[in-house]
């Protein structure tokens, strides 16, 4: 069993400054993903309480925040797929490739 990263996976990362980002907003976005879960169902808890349906709106509730979390998902994915699309296409616009023949 392995507790610590292999050092290579460590330096690689360390030297692209974009993984590092990545890997932080991955982390960030499933943190917020589960916060939002949970303050959707503790908020579906109380609806239910104070009415007296004890599972309906918890599940309700769950269920919004769960599909509301996918389209946010999907969309932040659309826009940053669109971004490095564009940002490719700037590159090699700009890098023209090299002929065989040359």
């Amino acid at each position: 069993m392995r507790l610590l990263p292999d050092p290579k996976i460590v330096r690689r990362i360390a030297g692209n400054p974009r993984a590092v980002e990545n890997s932080a907003g991955g982390l960030g976005h499933g943190a917020e993903m589960a916060f939002g879960v949970l303050v959707f169902f503790l908020i579906g808890f109380a609806i239910d309480y104070f009415v007296g349906t004890t599972p309906l709106f918890m599940i309700v509730m769950t269920v919004f925040s769960c599909v509301g979390n996918f389209i946010k998902m999907w969309f932040g994915y659309d826009i940053q797929m669109k971004r490095l699309e564009a940002e490719r296409a700037e590159t090699r616009r700009v890098q023209p490739r090299a002929t065989e023949g040359e």
